[in-house]
């Protein structure tokens, strides 16, 4: 059996950016009751000054206690590598979430994980990294994750690391260009996140992926597209998340506020459809503001074809 560090590993679960997820089995000195945890081992190496940076952040962040954060067990370093281990959780991240998951559910994942980037940002942290392999599936919650490549919004100039190159697409233009990471670039990467997790429509298009300077060029240069089938109330929170910096929302609690009224939204929706497919009702015969279709038949009220929905066709 591998090990890393004092960690037996179980399972190998795949690459995120940065490094490599694995489940294992904890040491007996963290007194942990969870036989199994998620560790991910960074791919960079580092000196110990960089560990120790890191370790600080880390500290800060576990400090928070949030239930939107994935919780930190424990970080290390094997050979100059970097390993984190929190809590696992087996719904997995969203970019692997099963096709079953449905959209309002996806919408409330991602709002938890707004309030987990505001939880940070209220410590003066921004993450830096907001994209659907870093926000897991608890239960029916979600939590961001992927917490020890934060950098402090009064740090240094961020720069980008080397993760997989179609990652890119989460990253605010501003930090490609040497900007700061702060709340409002954190904002940028949920709405394309949002976007992501709704729509097979890349909004960048096909990144070039044979040249980092290429990827670059073409990120920076291209004006995100669309899924303009999205429902008017969601495709209005990606275009606010997207907007120039003055005119984006001012917090992610904001935004995560803003979602939760589309996620109910959608669940509506969704509940609606579910009903009138009970009854026989073609989908295009649903207008969203008319009572439930079991509800009108049992009541006697003409459930007939209505006026077709003004939203768009669900990705």
């Amino acid at each position: 059996m591998t090990r890393i560090g004092d960690y037996e590993v179980v399972e190998t679960v795949g690459d995120g950016n940065h490094g490599v997820y694995h489940t294992a089995r904890p040491p007996a000195r963290l007194g942990l009751a969870d036989p199994i945890v998620t560790l991910k081992v960074l791919d960079h190496y580092g000196s110990t000054d960089d560990f120790k940076r890191i370790t600080n952040e880390l500290r800060l962040l576990h400090s928070l206690r949030s239930p939107h954060l994935v919780e930190l067990l424990d970080a290390g370093s094997v050979d100059g590598r970097m390993y984190l281990a929190t809590r696992h959780y087996p719904g997995g991240a969203l970019d692997r979430a099963d096709s079953s998951l449905s959209r309002s559910a996806r919408v409330a994942v991602i709002a938890d994980a707004a309030r987990g980037a505001h939880d940070m940002h209220d410590v003066g942290v921004a993450h830096r990294d907001i994209n659907p392999s870093n926000i897991f599936i608890d239960k029916t919650r979600g939590r961001l994750a992927d917490l020890g490549l934060a950098q402090t919004l009064a740090g240094a100039t961020a720069t980008i690391g080397t993760g997989p190159i179609g990652s890119l697409q989460f990253i605010d233009p501003d930090l490609v260009w040497g900007g700061k990471a702060s709340r409002s670039t954190d904002i940028w990467s949920l709405g394309i996140t949002l976007h992501c997790a709704l729509s097979d429509i890349a909004p960048f298009g096909e990144i070039p992926t044979n040249n980092l300077l290429s990827a670059f060029r073409h990120v920076v240069h291209t004006q995100p597209t669309l899924d303009h089938s999205f429902e008017p109330e969601l495709l209005g929170v990606v275009h606010h998340c997207l907007a120039p910096v003055d005119k984006r929302f001012e917090t992610a609690l904001a935004l995560a506020n803003e979602l939760d009224d589309v996620s109910r939204q959608l669940a509506n929706n969704e509940a609606k459809r579910a009903a009138a497919a009970a009854v026989g009702v073609q989908p295009g015969q649903i207008d969203q503001n008319q009572p439930n279709p079991t509800t009108a038949k049992n009541t006697g009220t003409n459930a007939g074809p209505q006026t077709a929905s003004t939203e768009g066709t669900p990705s």
